[in-house]
């Protein structure tokens, strides 16, 4: 049993690890659409990065249930003190959540660049806006504007 627990840890964390780098790749694309100063596709990424996210969180409530039972069959308090000499398994779940760890803090390091790059962009919009509608202002001082008069009726009939 505790075999076939860490065999399921071991190719749910190895999912994770390669749904991690999928998020990266969207990342990428993001950045990439940022700085071509397009940003078109940025919602289907984003969409896209969730349904990817969705995907993550159910895989942490598998990995969830199944580290739990193991912990129970060895009344552990964490994993961490489980013999990787008698269970060498343990060793490659280790490492891939070292690696998710480290590609979430990759990741979290291109979404505040991106972030920034975003903010920048929506910033010299709004200077835009700005200077237009004090553009309109302006031109609208200058400009009379028609005299409307209201309509004059003559009772013709008597």
């Amino acid at each position: 049993m505790n075999n076939q627990l860490i065999n399921d840890l071991n190719l749910i964390i190895e999912q994770k690890l390669e749904l991690f780098k999928e998020i990266y790749n969207i990342t990428l694309a993001q950045q990439k659409d940022i700085e071509d100063h397009e940003a078109n596709n940025i919602e289907a990424l984003v969409l896209k990065k969730q349904q990817v996210i969705d995907k993550i969180d159910k895989l942490d409530e598998d990995f969830l249930a199944s580290y739990n039972k193991l912990k129970e069959a060895h009344n552990l308090d964490s994993l961490d003190l489980i013999d990787t000499e008698k269970y060498p398994e343990m060793k490659n779940i280790k490492t891939h959540i070292k690696s998710i760890m480290g590609m979430a803090h990759k990741i979290m390091e291109l979404e505040n660049s991106n972030k920034d790059k975003l903010d920048k962009i929506f910033q010299g919009v709004k200077s835009e806006l700005r200077k237009i509608n004090a553009g309109k202002r302006s031109l609208n001082a200058y400009e009379p504007k028609p005299v409307y008069n209201d309509g004059v009726f003559i009772d013709k009939k008597k």
